[in-house]
């Protein structure tokens, strides 16, 4: 139970405020390139894509602006941030696909797509936030 409180507890610190505002302009970066690539290639490649740019933002400001204090090589903490995305990407893209379908059957016609993609990027958040602070960006 001491254990519980204390990664409950992570959740009401500055850095998970940092955390928030990292992964929103992330999120932000994923979001708006997803929309403006829909226009050229089809759903799953420009979610692919936007997905990457998300990524790169989010490191880099999870590694500066979050967790500055580790210690770790810059590869090592590169190599565990991409696995823990990796492995987040098909469910990211599976609720991504099944929600906008969801939504344009039930009416939301062209938006279907911009609420389902808002909705999944969010998801994993509360997930990462703490694998990253105890598997990635560590002393």
């Amino acid at each position: 139970m001491k254990n519980l409180k204390k990664y409950l507890l992570y959740y009401f610190s500055k850095q998970f405020i940092y955390f928030l505002f990292a992964g929103s302009t992330a999120a932000f970066v994923n979001f708006t390139s997803r929309l403006l690539l829909r226009s050229y290639m089809d759903i799953v490649f420009s979610a692919v894509i936007a997905y990457s740019l998300g990524l790169l933002t989010a490191f880099v400001l999870y590694k500066k602006l979050v967790f500055p204090f580790s210690e770790k090589p810059l590869n090592f903490q590169l190599r565990r941030f991409l696995s823990i995305q990796i492995g987040f990407m098909p469910i990211v893209i599976i609720i991504f696909m099944t929600l906008s379908d969801i939504l344009d059957t039930i009416g939301f016609g062209n938006l279907s797509e911009p609420f389902a993609h808002a909705i999944s990027i969010g998801m994993p958040a509360l997930i990462t936030f703490l694998l990253y602070k105890l598997l990635v960006f560590i002393k």
